[in-house]
């Protein structure tokens, strides 16, 4: 299957960076961002399912965003429905903010963007080391660690270091497996999951 190139890569990226306006909405609302968050997630949902079913959608999506998106990404008419990255980011905001408090998801979210945004960029460009999934490299994890470490220490939480390290190394390291659920989706839960757990009072 042909490899998105470059330039695609940092399309991808520009809109996960686009994409922290949500934990921002949510550091501000609270659970009261899911008002806003569940709409944008269904609808975004709506559009992978008429996307395959109407070709005037297909059409319109395909020219708009089509070179920024992956070849799995972009299904024929009438095939099953794909859903795309955008809206996993959409429902793993969505869902991080329904089940964990605003602290945890906040956290989650933004540095799982921002470690997956370096992995990608800097595994494209300096990865030469693989391991786990496919397309996934050393270097990229390494770049995962520091981008997602720097976020983390900079949001305006009291956790740890080491709860906040834990979280990020959790999070890269599912990033990084082979595992067949979305990475935008179970790699900040999984990081979510740790957090929670750590700081929850004995």
């Amino acid at each position: 299957m042909p490899q998105l190139d470059y330039r695609g890569e940092l399309g991808r990226k520009a809109l996960h960076l686009l994409a922290l306006v949500l934990p921002l909405a949510v550091h501000l609302l609270g659970s009261k961002a899911l008002f806003g968050l569940v709409p944008l997630a269904a609808g975004a949902l709506f559009l992978d399912v008429a996307r395959v079913r109407l070709a005037w959608v297909n059409t319109t999506i395909d020219r708009v965003f089509g070179w920024m998106m992956r070849p799995s990404e972009r299904p024929p008419m009438g095939s099953p429905v794909v859903i795309n990255g955008a809206t996993w980011v959409l429902i793993s905001m969505a869902l991080l903010t329904a089940v964990f408090p605003p602290d945890i998801a906040v956290v989650a979210f933004v540095t799982f963007m921002l470690g997956d945004a370096a992995a990608a960029l800097a595994g494209r460009r300096f990865g030469r080391t693989r391991w786990g999934r496919e397309g996934c490299t050393v270097e990229g994890s390494a770049a995962f660690l520091i981008a997602a470490g720097a976020a983390a220490a900079l949001l305006p939480y009291a956790y740890p270091y080491w709860m906040l390290a834990s979280l990020v190394i959790a999070s890269m390291l599912i990033e990084g497996a082979p595992l067949r659920l979305n990475d935008n989706l179970v790699a900040p839960f999984a990081g979510a999951v740790v957090l929670y757990a750590l700081s929850a009072p004995m």
